[in-house]
């Protein structure tokens, strides 16, 4: 995917005099940008469409602060060419907004894993429109379709790698609360590039994660299309891994019949191996005989090498602070 202009980024540093320093820039950001930073930290990219749906406001509004902290350095952003139509603007995070945080944290930007060059590399990245996938899934489960419902936990793949690398390698990790009480879930997002047999193969990973912590993992495939998906069914019928693992599967071309879209919390998911109806995302616990029901894999976040500066960031909550302060101004203002 080749962009039609370079990522808008200056060549400065946090430490130019032309920037103000840390403290003060500080003192110019809301909660809701700290938020936001620590959210660009964890998932590494975000659209203009994703910050518009977790933040819950106008996207005139969310383009207008995102301008602001892309003055004050501590936003990047890009956008690559797309046809058809335009793509959306995508952040990442700038060097002051790196700096910000690391300092928060007592660290470095090198060791939260943030580089010079964030914003091109990531441009670049072949695994872009499959990582922005991914966070599309969660970011619309920050806006559930029903009462009573929440997404309470996301987890990048990134914080996922450190803490099962050597058990499995799923694309994020989130915590759902519904009438059934709270659950867990990995998510396993298909572009439809992957052979079947891959896929399928996962499940071996997840049985060693089961196994590991004793409890019985929801694995949540979303393919791109329903014939892919019947497909996959065929593949993992009698798959020895479904004695250790609940695995649900949906297609984005599945719509809600009264909406005409494809919302993940809406009835859109059939369960492998257990033949029934689509079933809601929060009543998927109850789509399993209750002794084959998933469970919460929780884990404590102490991981990994000690001197790895990611690891002492918890993840941001999926939605932002209640209340924002009052708006900063713009770079230059009294």
């Amino acid at each position: 995917m080749q962009p039609t202009a370079p990522p808008r980024q200056r060549a400065t540093t946090p430490s130019n005099r032309h920037r103000p320093a840390l403290a003060a820039l500080a003192r110019r950001l809301t909660p809701r940008d700290i938020w936001l930073l620590e959210m660009l930290q964890e998932h590494t990219v975000l659209t203009s469409s994703h910050l518009t749906d977790l933040l819950g406001t106008s996207r005139r509004s969310v383009n207008r602060r995102l301008a602001t902290l892309i003055g004050l350095g501590v936003l990047h952003s890009f956008r690559p060419h797309h046809r058809p139509g335009s793509a959306p603007e995508h952040y990442v995070l700038g060097p002051a907004g790196a700096a910000l945080l690391a300092a928060r944290y007592a660290t470095t930007p090198a060791a939260l894993g943030w580089h010079p060059d964030q914003a091109t590399r990531t441009m670049f990245s072949p695994f872009l429109a499959h990582d922005l996938g991914a966070r599309t899934f969660f970011t619309h489960l920050t806006r559930p379709t029903r009462p009573g419902e929440q997404l309470t936990t996301w987890w990048s793949e990134r914080r996922c790698e450190h803490l099962w690398a050597d058990l499995a390698h799923p694309d994020g990790y989130g915590h759902y609360t519904g009438p059934y009480g709270e659950f867990s879930f990995f998510l396993e997002y298909d572009t439809g590039t992957e052979a079947l047999t891959r896929l399928a193969g996962k499940l071996d990973d997840y049985a060693e994660l089961a196994n590991a912590t004793h409890t019985r993992p929801l694995i949540l495939f979303t393919l791109h299309s329903r014939a892919r998906e019947t497909n996959l069914h065929d593949r993992l019928t009698n798959h020895p891994a479904l004695e250790h693992l609940a695995v649900a599967t949906t297609s984005r071309d599945q719509h809600h019949p009264a909406t005409g879209h494809h919302h993940p919390a809406d009835p859109v998911w059939l369960p492998v191996s257990h033949p029934g109806t689509r079933t809601r995302l929060a009543d998927l616990p109850a789509a399993w005989p209750v002794h084959q029901r998933p469970g919460t894999v929780t884990t404590g976040q102490d991981t990994g090498d000690r001197n790895d500066g990611r690891r002492h960031i918890p993840a941001p909550a999926p939605t932002p602070p209640a209340h924002a302060a009052p708006t900063a101004r713009p770079p230059g203002g009294n």
